[in-house]
């Protein structure tokens, strides 16, 4: 078990990656969530925000691993499969994002869905109509306009 001052440090060393990674310095900002993540490897944010700044180097196929490792992890993070699936759309890889968008769906489901939409302390939220909409448009709010085309009908398609 982790002491309350090995949290304290995790969170601050936590909240410093999120800066660097603001100001576009993602090497360090990884450097700083893994020494988060080694204080307090009990915090999901710690690994997703890593995850992201993988992507932003477009290390996409490492940022799929610690998505997946998140999944593993901290099974009622649904979010992750948000994360994966447009990732796998950045990678171009379509029918990667149309199976993690099903995992999705199967874990949002059963009620393992935890939707934080705040990276770096700002509030990146799209409005939908629901819950489920909000996330997906949220979480696909950064990509290209064709990206976001395809992640919502690789979206769509896994619903049926």
């Amino acid at each position: 078990m982790k002491s309350y001052t090995d949290q304290a440090k995790a969170e601050i060393f936590y909240n410093e990656g999120n800066v660097s990674a603001k100001m576009g310095m993602f090497e360090n900002a990884l450097s700083l969530y893994d020494q988060a993540i080694t204080l307090d490897d009990a915090n999901p944010m710690y690994y997703n925000n890593r995850a992201a700044t993988l992507k932003r180097l477009g290390r996409f196929q490492e940022a799929i691993k610690q998505y997946e490792e998140i999944v593993q992890k901290f099974p009622d993070y649904g979010k992750a499969f948000l994360s994966i699936s447009s990732t796998y759309i950045e990678a171009g890889n379509y029918q990667g994002a149309v199976s993690s968008y099903r995992r999705f769906l199967a874990a949002y489901k059963k009620g393992q869905f935890t939707f934080n939409p705040i990276w770096g302390e700002v509030n990146q939220s799209t409005y939908g109509e629901n819950l489920l909409e909000t996330a997906l448009l949220t979480s696909i709010n950064y990509l290209s306009a064709d990206q976001q085309g395809l992640a919502i009908q690789a979206f769509q398609e896994a619903q049926y």
